[in-house]
């Protein structure tokens, strides 16, 4: 049976994972959800950016830190990247990627300033430091809220069929 398509469907977990906001019954819905995404992609990119300015623009730049330093790169590309990808996109797997990104950073910087991590030990008194965790707790709580209410609505599938009840 050559030329046959084995799967006439997605699996219902991708499906859910690739749903948006054209997804929503309701044009108010969309344009509510959308404005969320767009909350929660901004905390991102701007988590990035401050990550970026330590790293690099302050009188005692995190760049000549060990191990920390390369780590506030990596986390300020990142964070813009998926920043980015989350508003451009506006999918479920997107939006989960985007909170998970917030949440290991905001848990990067409690363990760093109450712990210490590499070697150093960070303090809640340096720039930025307060700020970031909260905008990386909204952040995540934006983006995991759009998440749930696009992953949970009962708007039709890709498929035609309801979302829910498969």
């Amino acid at each position: 049976m050559s030329g046959e398509t084995v799967y006439s469907e997605r699996p219902w977990w991708l499906d859910r994972l690739l749903r948006g906001p054209a997804n929503l019954t309701s044009p108010l819905s969309r344009v509510a959800v959308t404005v969320v995404i767009a909350g929660g992609a901004a905390c991102a990119v701007y988590s990035g950016y401050i990550h970026l300015y330590l790293w690099g623009r302050q009188p005692f730049p995190y760049r000549d830190i060990p191990t920390i330093g390369p780590l506030f790169l990596i986390q300020g590309i990142a964070a813009i990247v998926i920043g980015l990808l989350v508003i451009i996109s506006r999918r479920v797997g997107a939006l989960l990627v985007g909170a998970g990104l917030l949440i290991v950073c905001a848990v990067a910087l409690v363990i760093d300033v109450e712990v210490g991590m590499f070697g150093f030990k960070d303090s809640w008194s340096v720039p930025y430091a307060t700020i970031t965790l909260y905008e990386e707790i909204v952040g995540a709580v934006l983006l995991l809220a759009a998440a749930g209410v696009l992953a949970f609505s009962r708007g039709a599938s890709r498929s035609g069929r309801p979302a829910l009840g498969r």
